[in-house]
């Protein structure tokens, strides 16, 4: 199309189809556009709960904001851990968020000092996809939680039912609004 010089509308709900074809992609829930950007900024800077969930895979936590401070906040879980993270659609401090954050963005046991976001996990499942291991594991009270594991020598000793710690940066996490419930 860009060698024709001819805009192209496109609607298919394939996501590897829309990212990998397009220049720009809309984001529809009920016939409103959520967000329109480029297929990178969709899937790394969702700017809400729908987008963030809609568009390829997706960890959520939910707590309340405790504080915000220079663009991120600090969320506490029901179970009573802190997180940081980029503060993008939150309502204020005292308020409900929904964390997205990445499977390919976590770390399984980090080394100390580089992951200021920490949480203690137990591996429920691994599933071998040749390039990587999807790492199941249970957090925050949450058995859903994903991890993108590379495949290498370094986690060929994780089994399931093991003790592990997940960390993440702070900016790879973020604060979103609380999606409705249907």
């Amino acid at each position: 199309h860009e060698n024709l010089g001819v805009t192209i509308v496109y609607v298919t709900h394939d996501q590897s189809e829309a990212l990998t074809m397009s220049n720009r992609i809309a984001v529809f829930n009920d016939g409103i556009i959520q967000q329109l950007a480029s297929p990178e900024e969709l899937y790394e800077a969702p700017e809400n709960a729908f987008v963030a969930q809609f568009i390829g895979e997706n960890n959520t936590l939910i707590g309340n904001v405790v504080e915000m401070k220079n663009g991120h906040c600090r969320v506490t879980m029901e179970t009573g851990e802190n997180f940081s993270a980029a503060a993008i659609n939150i309502e204020g401090v005292s308020r409900p968020t929904m964390i997205s954050l990445r499977p390919e963005r976590v770390e399984i046991n980090p080394d100390q000092g580089t992951c200021p976001n920490l949480a203690k996990g137990r591996v429920e499942e691994l599933i071998y996809l040749g390039d990587h291991i999807r790492t199941r594991v249970n957090v925050c009270g949450h058995d859903d939680f994903i991890v993108k594991v590379p495949n290498s020598a370094v986690h060929e000793h994780l089994k399931p039912g093991d003790e592990v710690q997940v960390g993440w940066q702070a900016e790879d996490a973020r604060a979103l609004d609380v999606p409705a419930m249907s």
